[in-house]
C-alpha cells in the first residue's frame, strides 16, 4: 500500500505539472479573438453561478475546453480531457490507498488477539496430551542481529509450545549469528546445525528440515515473523481437516518502522493460481513424509525454491487447505523479494523454470512467458488440435448490434475453423442457446454477446488452449466497456451480491466461480453433460448457474486476461423484475447472498467495496 501511495503522490505531481504547462499556453494565446469570446463569456457566467460551487467549476473547464478546440483543435483537447481524466484517477488512487489503510488498522484491531486470549490459547495448548508437535525450518545466512533475534523470539513466543525450531546457518560470516543461535538453544526445543560452506538457501533450507521430527513442518525465513498465535491457528485447522498435506495462510509485510500495513488476503486452493504466482507462500505448513517424497528444497531454483517446492508438494497433496488469517509477516528490507521481486532478477528466472519444469513433470505441452510484474507467468498451451467452433451470437432484440459483432469476428480473428452464426433470443434466453447449440456440431462452443467487439485476434486460440484441457469445464476473458474500463475478469458469488463480474487487477489466468455468459467457451462434452442452459432462467444467472453446475461435475472455471473483448454499455443495465426472477431462482438453486459458497475471495474481503479492491 505504501509503495502504490508513493506512485500515486508522484503522478499526481506529474500531472499537474503538465496542465500547468498546458493552462500557460493557453493563457499565451487570450490574444485570439475566440480567446476573448471565451473569456468573456466566463466573466458574464460568474455573475450569475455562486463563487466556487460546482456549476462554476464546470463553466471554468468548458470554456477552457472551448479555448483549446478552436485555438489548437481536437487533438489537444482530447490530450487536456486525458490529462484532466489521469489527474482525477492518481488522486483518487491516493485516497484510496489512505482509506485501504485506515481500514486494515481496523481490522487488525478486531482480529489480533490480545495478552488473554493468547494465554487462553497457551493454556488450552499445555493441557492437550493429544497435541501434535511442529517443526520450523529456519535457513540462516548473515541476517542483522535484531532481525535473527526476533524472528526467533516470534517462533519461541508461541501460543502453542509444542514445536521444535530446526535452524541451518549456511557457513554465517558475521560473528553475532553464532552467538544469536548460541542463546536460542538454551530453549530445548531449538535446533542448530551450523553448514561450513556456503550452499545457498535451497541447501541451507534442507540441512535444516533434516533436523525435523515432527509430522508437520513449517517454513520461516531468518528475517520474518510469525504472528503468535500462527501455530495454533494452523494446529487447529489440522485437527478440523485430517486429510490435510498442505495449509497456508494469508501474510502481510513488516513495514520499516515494524508495523503490518501491506496485508495479502489469499483465495482458498486453486492449481492455475499457483502456475501464475507463488501465491501460496508464507506461512505453511505440509506433511514432513511429502516434503521428504519430493525431494525437499531443489539447488538451482535459489530465489524460487518456495515456488518450486509448492508446485512440486500440490501435485500430490491429498488436500490443500487455507486458514484465513494474516499469520506471517516478511520484513521489507531492500532488496528482499517482500520489496520488490524486481531486484532479483534470477529468482525471477528460477520462478520460471520452476513453473515450466511443473508442466512438464504433468506432461503439458506449454511454454512459460513472464508476467506483467515481478513473480508472475503466464503459461501458454500448445493447441492439441485446431477443431471446429461453433460461436453463437446472443441478441436478445437487436438484429444490426449482431450483425456487427459478426462482421466484427470475421474481419479480426485469426481462428480459421468457426462457424459464427447470431440468434435473437427474445424472452427465453437459455432456450435460444440451447436450440441453437443443439443445431451445431462444433467440439467447442463459444457463447457471445451481440455488444461484444473483439479486441484481441487470437482471442479464439487463447481460449482454446484452456478449454481443451479435460479438468476444464468454462472459460472466460477480460471483457472492457467501451471506454476503456474493465468490466469483468471473473464473477465471484456471495458476500455483498449473488454474484459480481470483478476485476481483480491481476493479468494472471485463475480460477474463479464463474465467468459472464457474454463471452463463454466450453466443449460439447460438457454442456451436454450439464444438461445445457438451465431454461427456468430467462434473463440473468443463467451463465452463473451453468458455472456452478460445470465445477458440481468435477471441472473447473477459468478467466484470462490474455483474451480481451469489449462490451457494449448495456451490459450495465439492470434487467429488472425478469433479473430479480431469476436472482430468486439462483437463491434457490445455490443459496442466498451469505449462504452461497466463494473459494475465490478471501473471507476478510468485502465485495465491490473499492477500498478491498487489492487486498486479496
Amino acid at each position: 500500500m505504501a509503495e502504490e501511495l508513493l506512485a500515486a503522490r508522484r503522478h499526481i505531481s506529474e500531472l499537474e505539472a503538465e496542465l500547468q504547462a498546458l493552462r500557460a499556453e493557453l493563457a499565451a494565446a487570450t490574444g485570439s479573438a475566440s480567446a476573448r469570446i471565451a473569456l468573456s463569456l466566463a466573466r458574464r457566467a460568474r455573475r450569475v453561478v455562486p463563487p466556487e460551487s460546482r456549476r462554476q467549476q464546470t463553466l471554468h473547464k468548458t470554456a477552457a475546453r472551448t479555448l483549446t478546440l478552436v485555438d489548437k483543435g481536437p487533438s489537444a483537447l482530447a490530450g487536456l480531457i486525458r490529462r484532466d481524466r489521469e489527474l482525477r484517477r492518481a488522486i483518487g488512487v491516493a485516497d484510496t490507498a489512505a482509506a485501504r489503510r485506515r481500514q486494515y488498522r481496523r481490522w487488525l484491531a478486531l482480529h489480533t488477539p490480545g495478552p488473554e486470549e493468547l494465554a487462553t490459547m497457551r493454556r488450552i495448548s499445555e493441557r492437550d496430551d493429544g497435541a501434535r508437535v511442529i517443526s520450523l525450518v529456519m535457513p540462516v545466512h548473515n541476517p542483522e542481529r535484531s532481525w535473527l533475534e526476533e524472528a526467533i523470539a516470534s517462533v519461541l513466543g508461541q501460543a502453542y509450545p509444542h514445536l521444535e525450531l530446526c535452524i541451518a546457518d549456511d557457513a554465517s560470516t558475521q560473528p553475532h549469528v553464532r552467538t544469536v543461535l548460541g542463546a536460542a538453544t538454551a530453549d530445548a526445543r531449538v535446533r542448530v546445525v551450523y553448514r561450513e560452506q556456503r550452499g545457498g538457501i535451497a541447501a541451507a533450507s534442507n540441512s535444516a528440515l533434516s533436523l525435523a521430527t515432527a509430522e508437520f513442518v513449517g517454513f520461516i525465513d531468518n528475517d520474518d515473523v510469525l504472528r503468535p498465535h500462527a501455530l495454533y491457528s494452523m494446529a487447529a485447522y489440522l485437527r478440523e481437516h485430517p486429510d490435510t498435506d498442505l495449509v497456508y495462510s494469508d501474510e502481510d509485510k513488516l513495514l520499516p518502522d515494524g508495523s503490518l500495513g501491506s496485508p495479502t488476503f489469499k483465495p482458498d486452493f486453486s492449481p492455475d493460481r499457483l502456475l501464475a504466482e507463488n501465491y501460496v507462500n508464507h506461512f505453511t505448513l505440509v506433511r514432513r513424509t511429502l516434503a521428504n517424497q519430493v525431494g525437499g528444497f531443489r539447488e538451482g531454483f535459489d530465489g524460487s525454491q518456495d515456488h518450486d517446492l509448492m508446485l512440486r508438494l500440490a501435485e500430490r497433496a491429498a488436500h490443500v487447505g487455507h486458514v484465513p488469517d494474516v499469520l506471517y509477516a516478511w520484513r521489507m528490507v531492500p532488496g528482499s523479494t517482500a520489496v520488490s521481486a524486481g531486484f532479483k532478477p534470477l529468482a525471477q528466472d528460477a520462478g520460471r523454470r520452476a513453473v515450466a519444469d511443473a508442466l512438464q513433470r504433468r506432461d503439458v505441452d506449454a511454454r512459460v512467458d513472464l508476467g506483467p510484474s515481478p513473480g508472475l507467468y503466464l503459461p501458454r498451451y500448445a493447441l492439441v488440435s485446431t477443431p471446429p467452433i461453433d460461436v453463437i451470437v446472443v441478441a436478445r432484440t437487436d438484429g444490426a448490434d449482431a450483425q456487427d459483432c459478426v462482421a466484427g469476428i470475421e474481419e479480426h480473428t485469426t481462428y480459421a475453423n468457426r462457424l459464427v452464426t447470431s440468434i435473437i433470443t427474445g424472452d427465453n434466453t437459455p432456450a435460444a442457446i440451447n436450440r441453437a447449440v443443439r443445431a451445431r456440431r462444433g467440439e467447442h462452443i463459444i457463447l457471445l454477446d451481440a455488444s461484444t467487439r473483439v479486441i484481441t485476434a487470437e482471442w479464439i486460440h487463447i481460449m482454446l488452449e484452456l478449454s481443451q484441457r479435460v479438468d476444464i469445464g468454462a472459460v472466460g476473458v477480460r471483457l472492457r466497456y467501451p471506454d476503456g474500463t474493465v468490466a469483468h475478469e471473473g464473477i465471484i458469488c456471495g458476500r455483498l451480491g449473488l454474484a459480481s463480474s470483478v476485476d481483480q487487477h491481476l493479468h494472471v489466468i485463475k480460477e474463479m466461480s464463474a465467468v459472464s455468459g457474454a463471452c463463454l467457451m466450453t466443449t460439447r462434452e460438457v454442456f451436454e453433460q450439464a444438461g445445457g442452459i438451465d431454461e427456468r432462467f430467462q434473463h440473468a444467472f443463467w451463465d452463473v448457474d451453468y458455472c456452478m453446475r460445470v465445477r458440481a461435475l468435477g471441472h473447473r472455471v477459468l478467466c484470462t486476461p490474455l483474451a480481451e473483448l469489449t462490451w457494449g454499455e448495456a451490459a450495465r443495465a439492470d434487467g429488472g423484475d425478469i433479473a430479480g426472477q431469476d436472482a430468486r431462482a439462483f437463491a434457490k438453486q445455490w443459496g442466498g447472498v451469505d449462504e452461497v459458497e466463494e473459494p475465490y475471495l478471501n473471507v476478510n474481503v468485502l465485495w465491490p467495496t473499492p477500498l478491498s479492491l487489492r487486498l486479496d
